[in-house]
């Protein structure tokens, strides 16, 4: 884990799970982008050519691209492309679909106002909010088995890692309203 309280992506996937779904471990993938002279690449470019010359499935281009960027400096843990960071938290909460997504919003309305968007409807419903200190707040709520609501939420375009700490605890202390 990061000083920002974020975990790199290597910590969420290992490097057997890499190594199953390509073919190839992070280091092998590492030292092909080192010789294609990747580190100057963006991130997109970095995902396309792994798909494009190497048949790599698209969800492996990302984690691999994250990776390979995180590795080589080009990007901090928790850090977007575009260079904003971001903060997620999850909780459980009894209930259905309907209760769940109420309660969420309640909950996340009480501390950010109105949402700014959102839907109500559908296998997984959503709100957002734009917070006065920035960024963009979006949770959604999802069935995880009969009587049990999944709620997600993530703090998205923080300004550095710094703020990816305190912007994980105040969505824990909302989500905890919840359970």
């Amino acid at each position: 884990m990061s000083d920002a309280g974020v975990a790199p992506i290597s910590d969420i996937t290992g490097d057997e799970a890499v190594l199953s779904a390509t073919g190839r471990d992070p280091e092998s993938w590492f030292a092909i982008l080192d010789e294609a002279g990747a580190t100057g690449w963006p991130h997109a470019d970095i995902a396309r050519w792994l798909s494009t010359e190497h048949g790599v499935p698209p969800w492996w281009t990302q984690n691999l691209s994250v990776r390979y960027e995180q590795v080589r400096g080009m990007r901090l843990p928790g850090q977007q492309s575009d260079g904003t960071f971001t903060a997620s938290r999850t909780a459980t909460i009894d209930g259905t679909l309907d209760t769940g997504y109420a309660a969420m919003v309640a909950a996340f309305s009480a501390e950010l106002g109105e949402p700014a968007s959102g839907r109500a409807d559908g296998k997984r419903p959503f709100a957002r909010w734009k917070p006065a200190g920035g960024g963009s707040v979006m949770a959604s709520a999802e069935v995880v088995r009969e009587g049990r609501v999944k709620v997600a939420v993530v703090h998205e375009r923080l300004p550095d890692a710094a703020a990816t700490g305190p912007a994980k605890e105040a969505l824990g202390r909302i989500l905890d309203r919840l359970a």
